[in-house]
C-alpha cells in the first residue's frame, strides 16, 4: 500500500507523526489542538475544526468527506458548548445532515492550554 503524507508547509512539525496521511481513498488526519489565541471551548472547538479544514485543502478534499471524528475533551463539563460550536462549523462548510460519526471522550490534551483535540478519518 501506498501512504502519501500531506504537507501543509505553515504547519509546524510537532513531532516524530504525519500530519495526515492518504492511503487509497482515505486519509487519516492526526490530533488537531487549537491555536494558542483559543481562549474558550467554542473558540478551540472551532480552531481545531479549522485546522482539520486546512489539511483536507491541501489534500484537495473537504469537510463535506469527513466520516469519523475523535474529540478528545480535558472536561466533559465543555460538552454541551463544544457540541454547538461542532455543529456550527458543519453546517457553515455545507454540512446540515449526515454529520460524520463521532466518538467523544475525556482525555489529558498534549498541551496545558488545551481544552480540546480532534483527529478525523476522510474518504475522497
Amino acid at each position: 500500500m501506498v501512504k502519501i503524507e500531506i504537507i501543509d508547509t505553515g504547519a509546524p512539525k510537532a513531532g516524530p507523526y504525519s500530519l495526515g496521511l492518504k492511503a487509497g481513498n482515505l486519509i487519516f488526519i492526526s490530533g488537531q489542538v487549537p491555536d494558542h489565541k483559543a481562549k474558550n471551548i467554542k473558540e478551540q472547538t472551532l480552531s481545531a475544526l479549522e485546522k482539520i479544514k486546512k489539511v483536507l485543502e491541501v489534500a484537495k478534499a473537504n469537510v463535506r468527506n469527513i466520516v469519523k471524528i475523535g474529540v478528545y475533551l480535558k472536561s466533559m463539563d465543555d460538552f454541551k458548548e463544544m457540541n454547538e460550536a461542532y455543529k456550527d462549523f458543519f453546517e457553515q462548510n455545507g454540512v446540515s445532515e449526515k454529520f460524520p460519526t463521532r466518538s467523544t471522550i475525556e482525555a489529558v490534551c498534549p498541551l496545558p492550554t488545551a481544552l480540546i483535540e480532534i483527529d478525523a478519518i476522510v474518504v475522497i
